[in-house]
C-alpha cells in the first residue's frame, strides 16, 4: 500500500501537555493549580480544549493552551501571537512547556513557509537543554525540522495568484489508484499525485532536471511513511506552478532520486512518480472538491460553516474525528494513500474483536523501498465522517507501533473512503470536511 512520502518531522505527530486548571477557593483568594498530564494531543478533543481554556485564568499558561487550539484549527496568525506572548514567562518558569511552545511555534511558521522565523526557534532548542525535554520521537522530529528550515531560511514564502476558478481533470488510472492530474510547466508535461497527506510537494530528480530547477544548498532527510526508511534529499523552489486559474509561486519541492519514487504495487508492476502536489499548495487553493467523475474544483471562498464534520490540522496533517462504534476517534485524511490503514491504538482499543480478525503479512511501500510487517485484517469498520456513514472492508490494523504519525491516531483514511461517494470536499477556509452523496444513491448526479 502506497504511503505518503514525507520528512520524518512531518510523519510524527507532536506530543503536548494537557493543562487542566482547577480553581481552588479559599477565604483569601482563588488560585489556579496546574495539573500537567503527558497526554498525546490527539487524545484531546477540540471541545475539551475549548472547555479547559474557559476554566483557565488569563496568563501565559492560558495563552499556551489557546495557542495549541489555534494551531489545530488552522488559525496560524493567532497561534503565532499566543505562543509568542506565552514564551517569555514559560522560559523562566516552566522549561517543559517552553520546549513544547518553541516546537509548536516553529511548526506553525513552517506551515506558513516562514522558515526564517522558525530557524531561530530550532536553534534555541538545540543550543539549550530544552531539546532534551521533548520525547525521543519529537526530539528527532525537531532536529529533522531544523534541517529543512535552515535550507529554506533565505527563501521567499509560497504565494498564490488567482486569475479565475480552478477546474482540473483528474484520474485514478494508475497502479496505486490515487488521484492524479496532468500539469504542464515550462512546456514539460507530467502527471502529479494530488496528496493531502504529503506535507510538502515532491519532485523526482529527473523532472527537476528537465525543468532546470536549481537545487538549494544543504541537505534534509525524509522518511517513507510506515516503512521508516530514511532518505537523503535536496530541496528546490519552483518559481511558478500553474493550476488552471491559479498559479502557486515559490513552491517548496523535496527532490528525491527517481529510484526512491519508483514504487511497486505488490503485483509485479511499478509506478514512477514524477511529482506530488502536497498539503501547502492544496490548502492555499481554499475550498477544494474532488468529484468522482474525474474533476477537481477549487474556490477561495468557503462553503457552509456547519456542513459535514470539523476539520483540524496536526501540523501539516488534515485530521477528522470519525464516529466508530459510538466514539469519536481521530484519523488522518490522505488522498495519497491507496487505502485505509488502522493503527496500534485501534488494535488496542478493539482488541476484544481480534478473534474475528485474520493474521496477514502486509507489505508497506514508501520512498526508498518496502518493508514487510505482521498485521491483522479487520473484516469491516463503519465510519461516520463528513456527514455520511461509510463502511470500509478488509482493513489492515497494526498490532505494534509503526513509528509514524499513524501511531498517535487511530488510522490513516485513504482512497477506499473517498471512492465511495460522488464527491468530497476539503473546505480549508471554514475547516470543514464534507462527503457528497454515496455513489449508489438513487438519482445520483455524479457531481455536487
Amino acid at each position: 500500500m502506497f504511503q505518503r512520502m514525507t520528512r520524518s518531522r512531518y510523519t510524527k505527530l507532536l506530543l503536548t501537555f494537557l493543562l487542566i486548571f482547577a480553581l481552588v477557593s479559599t477565604q483569601e483568594m482563588t488560585v489556579a493549580r496546574a495539573q500537567v498530564a503527558n497526554v498525546a494531543i490527539g487524545d484531546v478533543p477540540i471541545a475539551q480544549l475549548k472547555s479547559e481554556i474557559t476554566k483557565t485564568t488569563p496568563g501565559p499558561l492560558r495563552n499556551f493552551f489557546a495557542g495549541v487550539l489555534a494551531a489545530r484549527e488552522g488559525r496560524d496568525e493567532e497561534a503565532i501571537q499566543l505562543f509568542t506572548q506565552a514564551l517569555p514567562s514559560l522560559r523562566r518558569t516552566d522549561p517543559d512547556q517552553a520546549a513544547l511552545a518553541l516546537r509548536l511555534l516553529a511548526n506553525v511558521y513552517d506551515r506558513d513557509g516562514l522558515y526564517a522565523h522558525s530557524t531561530p526557534l530550532y536553534d534555541e532548542l538545540a543550543k539549550s537543554n530544552l531539546l532534551n525535554r521533548l520525547t525521543e520521537t519529537d526530539r528527532q522530529g525537531a532536529q529533522d525540522d531544523a534541517e529543512l528550515a535552515r535550507v529554506l531560511a533565505d527563501s521567499p514564502a509560497q504565494t498564490i495568484t488567482r486569475n479565475g476558478p480552478v477546474h482540473l481533470i483528474t484520474s485514478r488510472e494508475n497502479p496505486l489508484g490515487v488521484i492524479t492530474t496532468d500539469i504542464t510547466v515550462n512546456g514539460v508535461h507530467s502527471e502529479w499525485i494530488l496528496d493531502t497527506g504529503a506535507n510538502e510537494s515532491v519532485i523526482s530528480r529527473s523532472l527537476a532536471s528537465q525543468l532546470h530547477l536549481p537545487i538549494l544548498p544543504g541537505v534534509a532527510h525524509t522518511s517513507g511513511g510506515v516503512t521508516g526508511i530514511e532518505n537523503e534529499l535536496h530541496v528546490a523552489l519552483m518559481p511558478s506552478l500553474p493550476l488552471d486559474g491559479v498559479t502557486a509561486h515559490n513552491v517548496v519541492l523535496l527532490v528525491l532520486d527517481d529510484a526512491n519514487l519508483t514504487l511497486s504495487d505488490g503485483a509485479g508492476h511499478s509506478y514512477h512518480i514524477a511529482g506530488i502536489i502536497g498539503f501547502p499548495v492544496l490548502r492555499a487553493l481554499g475550498r477544494i472538491t474532488f468529484h468522482h467523475d474525474g474533476t477537481l474544483d477549487a474556490t477561495v471562498d468557503g462553503g457552509s460553516a456547519s456542513a459535514g464534520s470539523p476539520l483540524e490540522l496536526r501540523f501539516f496533517n488534515p485530521v477528522i474525528e470519525a464516529m466508530v462504534e459510538g466514539k469519536l476517534l481521530p484519523f488522518t485524511l490522505d488522498t495519497g494513500a491507496s487505502g485505509t490503514n488502522l493503527s496500534v491504538r485501534f488494535f488496542d482499543r478493539f482488541q476484544a474483536e481480534e478473534p474475528t480478525w485474520k493474521k496477514v503479512q502486509t507489505k508497506n511501500f514508501g520512498a526508498g523501498g518496502e518493508t514487510t510487517s505482521q498485521s491483522y485484517l479487520v473484516p469491516s469498520v463503519a465510519l461516520g465522517v463528513g456527514g455520511r456513514i461509510v463502511t470500509l472492508h478488509k482493513l489492515a490494523v497494526a498490532p505494534a507501533a509503526q513509528h509514524a504519525d499513524i501511531d498517535t491516531l487511530f488510522g490513516n483514511v485513504g482512497e477506499d473512503l473517498f471512492q465511495s461517494v460522488q464527491s468530497f470536499t476539503f473546505d480549508f477556509p471554514n475547516m470543514r470536511f464534507v462527503m457528497g452523496p454515496p455513489l449508489s444513491a438513487p438519482n445520483a448526479t455524479g457531481k455536487h
